[in-house]
């Protein structure tokens, strides 16, 4: 489990690094294009890029749900899902429950988010808790 968390972690930096260069490359052609200084571009991209990095850290986890439109639930809401997301947090030993969030969407699907165990939450499609 460990090399895989940490497999993700480099493909996780690999991207960001990515996004950065390219980001970079297209700010020195639309500066030399626009600006007439590759430079001023490249600087125009690095704030862009630092902006962007800054609202997925501590943002993407909110944007992620919204987008899905899913609603947070309580135990009472959907007790066996409750129980389920407890037990498996129960298993992999974190202090915090989880947040629960319900999708209405017929798709069998779910997700996890969040940037550190203190923010974790989970989200589950309705259709996914009718199987």
């Amino acid at each position: 489990m460990w090399e895989q968390i940490r497999s993700n972690q480099i493909r996780s930096v690999i991207l960001v690094a990515g996004m950065a260069a390219l980001l970079l490359l297209m700010g020195y052609f639309l500066g030399l294009y626009f600006l007439d200084s590759g430079t001023g571009g490249m600087i125009i991209a690095l704030i862009l890029w630092a902006v962007m990095n800054l609202v997925a850290f501590f943002q993407g986890d909110n944007i992620m749900l919204a987008l899905s439109k899913a609603r947070k639930i309580k135990r009472d809401d959907y007790p066996r899902l409750y129980n389920i997301v407890e037990e498996m947090r129960i298993a992999s030993g974190l202090e915090r429950m989880p947040d629960i969030y319900i999708i209405d969407d017929p798709a069998l699907n779910a997700f996890a988010t969040g940037r550190n165990p203190n923010r974790a939450a989970i989200a589950v499609t309705s259709g996914l808790l009718q199987k």
